[in-house]
């Protein structure tokens, strides 16, 4: 059964483009997310590692409303527009995940949705994982 994940920190984009989160039994797969504003703009500064916070807000966000936590992320895929902000990436994620920390790739692209944006994660979680390791 796949069930659609709400959360009042992520509102839905519009109908029939695509959900932020859907959970298939156990494992939620979560869409990209970033730190653009509801409406336009940033939330936060337009540091890479404020708005690799901003964006790991949401996530963890997601993550709760499907009854989970931080701790059950298990894949993320980051997608930096100027692989020099690295180490920003790093900070924010240290701030958010413990040993063991989530498998990652980082990937260096052109650009995303808007010009503003210089990082974007997707993510996929097993819901409960954390309580038995």
């Amino acid at each position: 059964m796949i069930t659609q994940i709400l959360s009042e920190a992520v509102p839905e984009p519009p109908p029939g483009t695509y959900s932020h989160a859907l959970k298939v039994g156990d494992v939620l797969y979560m869409s990209g997310q970033h730190a653009g504003a509801p409406g336009g703009g940033l939330l936060g500064d337009d540091s890479v590692v404020d708005q690799t916070r901003h964006t790991f807000k949401k996530i963890v966000a997601l993550v709760e409303a499907a009854g989970g936590s931080a701790r059950d992320i298990v894949k993320m895929t980051v997608y930096l527009t100027d692989i020099a902000g690295r180490p920003e990436v790093g900070i924010a994620r240290g701030e958010f995940f413990s040993e063991p920390m989530p498998c990652s790739t980082l990937v260096a692209i052109t650009a995303l949705a808007a010009p503003e944006l210089k990082v974007e994660i997707d993510a996929v979680a097993v819901i409960g994982a954390s309580k038995t390791a």
